[in-house]
């Protein structure tokens, strides 16, 4: 059972290697009752979805272009009625228009009718490349076909987003080019279905213009045989034309410039596909998260629980696969609730919110209880006791006015507030990347590192602000700039215990690298020791800022980095573990067993066991070739007693299998249909 994708990355210390293992989806999160399937994957700004069955297995699978101008590829390990996401990779068959202007927009066609999937890739206010599947329908390969996509006459597609449909129903696919600002383009196929050919007809058709960038997606939404226009504009908002014409030749009437009273903030950009096997479509919307989060969610998704001729979209969730809260995101672990359990703190470039832990100190398990409980500049954050209650406090850094804001933290009834206390202007403006606050001397009261960029000298800076108040006054006193000659390049400073050695040690970010410093001296007096200049590996594309503590209660330190296009990823320490067994300092979960009731049966079985400890869990039905024929369950789920009903109407009599998988345990039983 393929559960999870591990690489693990050891790190030279002081006193011993370390390892790390990225996980996606053992600590589960959940937003407004919806379980987000794979949380910790990072984000994905300028998000654009695009769904086709890659692996020719029957069932849609998901790719996502974003900002880092690759392609994010999700298998669906699910059916064509239940889909069931497993991230493979953020680089799919090394896609890259990065060299361009980024914002990959992929669409995927079978260009060449050998049966398998081209792709094409828009690339934001740029030109297309063309990649060509030189693999197998399950097995793709791809290479660079066209570096340009070009016209018949040799004349280059600028393109926000390409779209592709046969709009005159003559075996070809058409191409349609979004393009800013906010208009449409229309190129004929002259070519053939094995060999494209695209002739302009129109720049700018029938005078529609969205405003701004323009993603297009074509679909028959009503059933009657022709393809209608969806546009997502830059303002986050879809347009809607009906396609009034025939099959043959288009005539768009425009219905609506708000569908649905969409608004995801940023650069919408649709598509449908029908996710669920009954044979309408269904939408998903990418949308760019980085001037305007709000709302949040990297992939919006609306299902549609009407008919081919009549939709009624219904909207499911705002973070269809992973946690995205906006670009920039910078985490930090704090138990901010003063309930024994660590909490997950996140800033954007503009908000600040916080995921409550509503699981155990061993078995965390998140909440997402506010996207924005305090809006902000761009900057950062940490948290310190300022005054005399049990809850931690809030510093705020507006970046690029170099002032430090202090915030009294309110707790209410299980909601958490901020008052505004005071601020410290720093001096350093434009220029305060991060801050961090720790007790460097031991005396019971954090100091504040400030790290960032000077424009007056025109140095790198990591400044120390000496706390020489006491618990419940604090008085910060700035002392250096330049804090044990550690004011190199990008310094980005995050101050925990790595080691467990009970002092506290230094992570710098230098050029989207983390490296870490042991603290080889006292309490009272630390020496951060350069250990490690590629901390947790090569894998972090553009991070933000990391936060680390023991989130699982097993006596080793685990990170959480934020990651520039939006999301967070998990890394938990595995020091001394196999990875192949399990932690021995974690119980090992008893051997699950199925109740099935009734079995004999003849319409619907239900299903019952009992977990010991929290697990991944996969609960599946297979007739007796091993075809899968039903799903009931597949996620993360606590310790306790769980029961799901089989629907078996429809299911000839004979033998099936019920399987539950965890990744170290696998329970079977038989049920029996008879009609």
């Amino acid at each position: 059972m393929r559960w999870l994708i591990i690489f693990l990355y050891p790190v030279l210390l002081w006193a011993q290697d370390l390892t790390f293992s990225p996980e996606l989806d053992s600590i589960p999160v959940r937003v407004q009752g919806y379980q987000i399937p794979v949380p910790w994957t990072g984000g994905y700004a300028w998000s654009s979805p695009d769904f086709c069955d890659i692996d020719g297995d029957g069932d849609l699978d998901l790719f996502i272009g974003s900002s880092n101008g690759k392609v994010a590829f999700y298998r669906n390990d699910g059916s064509v009625a239940q889909s069931l996401f497993a991230f493979v990779t953020d680089s799919f068959g090394d896609i890259n228009v990065s060299d361009w202007m980024g914002y990959s927009k992929p669409v995927f066609w079978d260009m060449d009718v050998d049966g398998d999937y081209d792709v094409f890739v828009g690339s934001g206010r740029s030109l297309v490349r063309v990649y060509r599947n030189i693999g197998t329908p399950t097995d793709p390969v791809f290479e660079v076909y066209a570096d340009t996509l070009k016209t018949a006459t040799g004349n280059w597609f600028y393109c926000d987003r390409p779209q592709l449909v046969d709009i005159d129903a003559d075996g070809d696919n058409d191409l349609f080019c979004g393009r800013y600002p906010g208009t449409i383009d229309f190129y004929c196929n002259i070519g053939d279905s094995t060999a494209y050919a695209f002739q302009l007809v129109q720049l700018g058709i029938q005078g529609i213009n969205v405003g701004g960038s323009s993603a297009p997606e074509m679909v028959d939404i009503d059933a009657d045989g022709d393809h209608d226009l969806f546009i997502g504009n830059e303002y986050g908002h879809i347009w809607f034309y009906r396609n009034d014409g025939t099959p043959q030749q288009y005539d768009f009437t425009f219905i609506s410039n708000n569908w649905l009273g969409i608004d995801v903030g940023d650069n919408a950009s649709p598509e449908f596909c029908d996710l669920d096997g009954d044979r309408d479509y269904d939408l998903f919307i990418g949308k760019d998260n980085d001037y305007q989060p709000m709302p949040p969610g990297a992939l919006h998704y609306w299902r549609n629980d009407g008919t081919p001729q009549s939709h009624n979209f219904v909207q499911v969730t705002q973070s269809y696969l992973t946690f995205d809260a906006g670009e920039i995101t910078h985490p930090l672990l704090v138990d901010i609730d003063h309930d024994g359990d660590l909490d997950l703190f996140f800033m954007t470039n503009a908000n600040l919110g916080w995921m409550k832990n509503i699981g155990t100190s061993s078995i965390p398990s998140f909440q997402i209880e506010s996207f924005n409980l305090l809006s902000l500049p761009p900057g950062s954050f940490t948290c310190a006791h300022l005054d005399s209650d049990p809850y931690p406090d809030l510093i705020t850094a507006a970046g690029w006015a170099g002032v430090l804001s202090f915030w009294h933290t309110v707790v209410n009834g299980g909601q958490i507030s901020f008052q505004f206390i005071s601020s410290l202007n720093t001096g350093y403006a434009p220029g305060v990347s991060l801050i961090t606050a720790g007790d460097l001397d031991a005396d019971g009261v954090d100091e504040l590192l400030v790290g960032g960029f000077d424009y007056s000298p025109g140095d790198w800076i990591l400044a120390l602000y000496e706390n020489q108040g006491y618990p419940g006054h604090p008085n910060f006193v700035f002392q250096t700039a330049n804090y044990q000659g550690l004011d190199s390049v990008g310094v980005d400073p995050a101050l925990s215990d790595v080691d467990g050695d009970g002092k506290l040690d230094l992570i710098l970010k230098e050029y989207g690298v983390f490296y870490y410093y042991h603290n080889a001296g006292t309490p009272q007096q630390p020496n951060f020791v350069l250990a490690s200049t590629n901390f947790l590996g090569d894998t972090l594309y553009a991070p933000v800022a990391i936060t680390g503590s023991d989130i699982d209660a097993d006596g080793d330190w685990d990170a959480f980095v934020g990651a520039y296009q939006g999301g967070i990823k998990f890394f938990r320490n595995v020091t001394g573990e196999s990875p192949v067994h399990p932690d021995p300092k974690r119980p090992a979960p008893t051997h699950p067993v199925i109740t099935l009731l009734p079995n004999p049966g003849n319409s619907t079985i239900a299903a019952s066991y009992k977990l010991q400890a929290a697990s991944k869990v996969s609960l599946k039905v297979f007739d007796i070739t091993g075809r899968l024929t039903g799903t009931l369950f597949y996620g993360f789920q606590l310790p306790g007693t769980y029961s799901y009903t089989w629907d078996a109407r429809e299911k000839a009599s004979g033998v099936y299998i019920l399987q539950l998988d965890t990744p170290n345990q696998k329970a079977t039983q038989k049920i029996t249909i008879l009609k």
